[in-house]
């Protein structure tokens, strides 16, 4: 019976001195105590170009580690944070995200972080763009700054005549020259390329020299003044000159020129039904250097009369 009650009494003393040790506890810690772990961001992202970033690390668990599941997202611990680091994506889509696990040793106490990426940004086509593609000197030459619309730095010129000199201003504008005089009877041109930086042609400015200019007009209705029937029409008048184009100037009422082709014009009137003729048009032709004028005007409506059956506004008898 002593026995018995001596090995109860030394059980229960042995549980007695036993040292705790229950879930989520630091071995060696205090009682009870919980494992913590936070970190300072969440989630992470980065442009396409890639970077750099540090992470804090809060936990009172004696040691911790943190792993990447994605090559392209790489991690370096030190003593209470981590470096995480992307590579550059030169993909135009961005990369599968990567996935950072922070996890307390010895404990089910673990942190999960998303990582992204953007996706490479494509390249703009590349482009140059003058604000004008043809340009006309005359036969004393002369210059003539261009401007250009462009994204490419640096882009390079070429003039395939040696009359036509060129000087770069800016990746803005170019200034286009032509220094000598032109003796020939017809225009000449030269064909200005303007290239990328990969030495691709992207655009091109067409230049014409005029030769010493010559300009006459014709129409079946005169070649200075030109009167028009009552009944109005429209008429075509013929340039004859040796230069590259010519152009047109009209300030007026009652009158529509329009240039139809590189060598003729049309004048259109409405009828007038007025008993008065209408005022005198000027038109003037643009050749160069030359200008030629027409007059035009419009004669007055008839009056009928009781005994005549011809209509004077009849546009048929109108050749």
């Amino acid at each position: 019976m002593h026995t018995s009650t001596l090995a109860l009494s030394v059980a229960a003393l042995i549980l007695f001195f036993l040292p705790g040790c229950g879930k989520g506890e630091i071995p060696g810690g205090g009682e009870n105590e919980t494992i913590t772990l936070e970190v300072s961001a969440s989630p992470i992202h980065f442009a396409a170009e890639g970077g750099s970033k540090e992470i804090t690390v809060a936990t009172n668990a004696k040691s911790w580690s943190v792993t990447s599941s994605k090559s392209w997202c790489t991690v370096s611990k030190g003593a209470s944070n981590f470096t995480v680091t992307a590579t550059e994506n030169k993909a135009f889509a961005p990369p599968e995200k990567a996935i950072l696990i922070v996890a307390a040793e010895g404990t089910a106490k673990k942190v999960t972080i998303e990582v992204t990426q953007d996706a490479a940004v494509e390249p703009e086509e590349a482009y140059i763009r003058p604000v004008v593609d043809k340009v006309i000197m005359n036969y004393q030459g002369g210059n003539n700054g261009i401007g250009i619309e462009t994204n490419v730095t640096g882009w390079s010129y070429r003039s395939d005549q040696s009359w036509c000199l060129l000087e770069k201003i800016s990746d803005e504008g170019i200034n286009i020259t032509v220094d000598e005089s032109w003796t020939g009877n017809i225009p000449r041109q030269a064909l200005v390329t303007l290239y990328g930086n990969e030495g691709d042609s992207l655009a091109s400015i067409t230049v014409y020299q005029d030769p010493l200019p010559e300009l006459d007009l014709f129409s079946s209705h005169g070649n200075t003044n030109i009167p028009l029937p009552s009944y109005g029409g429209t008429i075509v008048v013929t340039v004859m000159t040796n230069v590259t184009e010519f152009t047109l100037g009209y300030v007026g009422e009652w009158l529509q020129v329009n240039k139809i082709n590189d060598t003729q014009f049309t004048i259109t009137s409405t009828p007038n039904n007025s008993t008065q003729m209408r005022p005198e048009q000027e038109i003037i032709v643009y050749a160069s250097t030359l200008t030629r004028k027409l007059w035009v005007y419009e004669e007055e409506a008839e009056e009928a009369s009781d005994n005549d059956d011809y209509d004077y506004n009849d546009p048929t008898g109108w050749d």
